[in-house]
């Protein structure tokens, strides 16, 4: 059997003494280095100004806001194409009293869809409402014209604000 003084002898660690952090293999992988210059980079990029992008005029546009402006301008633009699609021909029939109310609500018409397709969610239904209420303007319009007319219009809306989505989030 073994006596207490012995026992001191056989222990495997002896608590009392420090633990040397040093002595001890640190595991290294290889994407350490790798990380730690992504950071680096990361920092080094955030710090940085913008440059303004330098247009085929010669036009230098700041990368910010005023870029948003123009795409709202296209987009309005579009927005009163669409409309404004095989209309030539009963625009020219209208009298000319009518004329210009029927252009300025067509105008305000685009402008009210540019804010509902600006919104996350888009209401089919107003848009719909819109465009048919100024086809109703029209004198002596065919009901089933102006249904296909305001479906075919509202589905080349739609898709106008499905590919303004995904330029913005891609």
């Amino acid at each position: 059997m073994l006596e207490p003084s012995q026992n001191k002898e056989k222990k495997l660690f002896d608590l009392e003494k420090p633990i040397d952090e040093t002595a001890r293999p640190q595991p290294q992988t290889e994407k350490e280095p790798e990380f730690e210059q992504e950071k680096i980079e990361s920092s080094q990029i955030s710090t940085e100004k913008a440059e303004p992008v330098a247009t085929p005029l010669g036009v230098a546009i700041p990368t910010s806001a005023p870029i948003s402006q123009v795409q709202e301008d296209k987009i309005s633009k579009d927005i009163e194409t669409i409309l404004s699609e095989d209309m030539e021909e009963i625009y020219k029939n209208l009298p000319e009293n009518f004329k210009e109310d029927f252009k300025k609500k067509g105008e305000e018409t685009a402008k009210e869809i540019k804010n509902i397709i600006s919104q996350t969610k888009i209401i089919v239904s107003k848009i719909l409402t819109l465009i048919k209420n100024w086809f109703l303007m029209i004198p002596g319009v065919n009901k089933f014209f102006l249904e296909q007319e305001c479906k075919i219009k509202t589905g080349k809306i739609l898709n106008l604000a499905e590919k303004i989505k995904n330029d913005r989030v891609g």
